[in-house]
């Protein structure tokens, strides 16, 4: 089944690699990288590589799953890019410092500014190969940098260095109107020290600027904890966009689901009784005005009925959607968000993925994303099921690992790098990552400890 007949094949916007240093519980940088390795001829069920052929780069991971202990430091991996994400595209329309402070550096160190909080991301937008960083401290931007890739030299657009700046004046220059000569240097106009200079830049419809920016607002970061981040979104979706209905009403297919009633409810917001009235006069009259406001008001919200068959008469009849379980309610609110970055080649990371979910529908899901992307959408997930390890879905490369090590600080690194497992026969490789082979496991070192722990 596929969501759409026709989409552009040509490259729009891939993450290649992002890293993370003294942020959250990292402190030392880590990496997280969507290449798709060249050390491995594995075989996946799915394609789940994309060509590109430029830059150096040959394929590029269509997505990736990062598992790891109860916190091992999964959520801040997520949080961090929510963080740069809030930098880039927030800085301008927050009050103050707000966005900057945060950046939390990772505490448990005597000194928690002896390196910078700092974030980098390469990434392929508009057929070119772009890397932007930022490094703050207490609450300040210390460095920040952009490089492009045309063909196959890196060249640079711009380098901050607190308030001085250097950009490339053939190819950036828009920062021209934002700078300044101060003798040998070139010091940052109309830039805040807590303001990015590419949101300052993009705020003008800088070229390279607004490239950076409109890459970042395509990429999307959910909690799996929680549907508030995107339960409306899908219903409104399901209201408004008859392609998208038709595609997750033949998916809510398999969950005895053939459609969704939703009605749009008015209610008035409802007022305490029996309020005395109060000495101040002007005080008085204030909460009055405020009462009949009030109750000419109405709140509108959605109200969503599932509608199911009898599969003995072939008689509809439908039931509120609150009287599905927690996880048919997750599955219904993410095929919105799936739907969406698959449709606009997009970027999704849903942190906490299985969460609520059956391993087999877990694999459904994923099964979905896989089947569905023909274009240039990626997918990133948390999750501790440890039956998703398996080839069926992911190769070698698109499998991650989160562990702290001892002195509390979170690594992140991939599979590839336990080559002595290689030649493990089946499709699974959760038997080794449950005895411990790869680290990163849940509150005991090895199943002996827990073993041992049991029997006494």
């Amino acid at each position: 089944m596929v969501i759409y007949s026709a989409i552009n094949l040509g490259i729009k916007i891939m993450l290649i690699d992002f890293s993370v240093q003294n942020f959250g519980s990292f402190n030392s940088k880590q990496e997280l990288s969507m290449l798709a390795s060249t050390s491995t001829k594995e075989q996946c069920v799915f394609n789940n590589l994309k060509e590109v052929n430029s830059f150096g780069v040959k394929n590029v991971l269509k997505s990736s799953a990062i598992f790891g202990a109860n916190g091992s430091g999964k959520t801040n991996l997520a949080e961090s890019f929510k963080v740069l994400q809030t930098l880039v595209l927030g800085s301008l329309d927050s009050v103050g410092d707000s966005a900057t402070r945060r950046a939390i550096p990772f505490l448990l160190k005597n000194d928690y500014f002896d390196i910078p909080t700092e974030f980098e991301v390469t990434f392929i937008s508009n057929e070119k190969l772009y890397r932007y960083g930022i490094a703050l401290s207490e609450g300040e931007i210390v460095e920040e940098w952009l490089y492009w890739n045309k063909s196959s030299r890196e060249t640079l657009l711009f380098q901050r260095d607190g308030q001085t700046v250097n950009y490339n004046q053939r190819s950036f220059s828009e920062a021209k109107l934002f700078t300044r000569r101060d003798g040998d240097k070139l010091i940052l106009e109309k830039t805040k020290e807590f303001v990015p200079f590419i949101s300052v830049l993009s705020q003008f419809d800088g070229e390279q600027s607004s490239i950076v920016t409109s890459w970042f607002e395509k990429f999307h970061v959910l909690s799996g904890l929680s549907d508030k981040g995107f339960k409306d979104f899908t219903i409104n979706l399901f209201d408004e966009d008859e392609k998208f209905k038709a595609w997750a009403t033949e998916i809510l297919k398999s969950f005895q689901i053939h459609d969704l009633v939703i009605d749009e409810i008015e209610k008035t917001i409802p007022l305490p009784k029996g309020r005395r009235n109060l000495d101040d006069k002007e005080l008085n009259d204030a909460v009055s005005k405020l009462q009949g406001f009030l109750e000419n008001t109405k709140v509108k919200h959605k109200e969503v009925d599932v509608v199911k068959i009898d599969s003995e008469t072939g008689e509809q009849y439908s039931l509120p959607l609150s009287f599905e379980s927690e996880g048919t309610r997750k599955f219904l609110y993410l095929l919105g968000p799936l739907y969406d970055v698959l449709t606009n080649d997009e970027i999704l990371f849903v942190d906490e993925f299985d969460n609520k979910f059956h391993t087999l529908l877990c694999k459904f899901i994923i099964d979905i994303y896989n089947k569905n992307n023909h274009g240039n959408s990626q997918l990133i997930i948390t999750c501790h099921d440890t039956n998703l390890l398996t080839n069926e879905l992911f190769k070698r490369d698109q499998i991650w690992f989160i562990e702290k090590n001892q002195s509390n600080e979170s690594e992140l690194y991939s599979l590839l790098e336990y080559k002595e497992h290689y030649t493990r026969k089946g499709d699974s490789y959760s038997k080794d990552y449950l005895a411990g082979k790869y680290g990163a496991i849940p509150l005991f070192s090895s199943i002996a400890t827990l073993e041992e722990m049991l029997n006494g």
